[in-house]
């Protein structure tokens, strides 16, 4: 029998990821259409990593895709339609390896469920979740904005410190 509960779980994963991401760039991108200061799709995605494995990587990336698609795609001409699914792509790519790393680093060196048990596993976790993990997602994203002519090279450094 064919076991379905990863793919209803990725679909879950991928239908909340998509609307708070969709959300958090409605509300709070204001320099580019794909960039959002205020990102709580990483906590979700990290804890769902946390919490139920790697297996999940998947309804992270379609979440992603999905939300980062919807977004920009309103905002782009057809022109850009190639650039929108391309960029969307790499996006989502970026916002799931930030999961992965995010919860391999959190398991490896902050205790990883245990991580507020004890001030030096909640020191790493903090940085590890809130600052090494972002890294990756703002690199990934913001190049593949400006590779895909979504937003200019002059403004690389503004829209990747959002």
């Amino acid at each position: 029998m064919l076991d379905t509960r990863p793919f209803i779980a990725n679909s879950a994963l991928a239908g909340v990821y998509t609307v708070v991401a969709y959300s958090s760039l409605a509300l709070f991108a204001t320099l580019n259409a794909s960039a959002s200061p205020v990102w709580p799709p990483t906590g979700l995605a990290i804890a769902a990593v946390l919490l139920w494995g790697s297996r999940l990587w998947p309804g992270i990336y379609v979440g992603a895709f999905a939300a980062n698609f919807l977004r920009t795609s309103l905002t782009a001409t057809s022109a850009a339609a190639t650039a929108t699914i391309a960029s969307s792509l790499a996006v989502a790519a970026g916002n799931t390896l930030e999961a992965s790393v995010g919860a391999f680093l959190i398991l490896r060196f902050a205790g990883g469920l245990n991580a507020f048990d004890r001030p030096r596993n909640l020191a790493v976790f903090v940085l590890t979740a809130g600052l090494a993990a972002p890294i990756i997602s703002a690199t990934v994203g913001v190049t593949s904005l400006v590779v895909g002519g979504l937003a200019q090279l002059s403004s690389y450094d503004a829209v990747w410190t959002t």
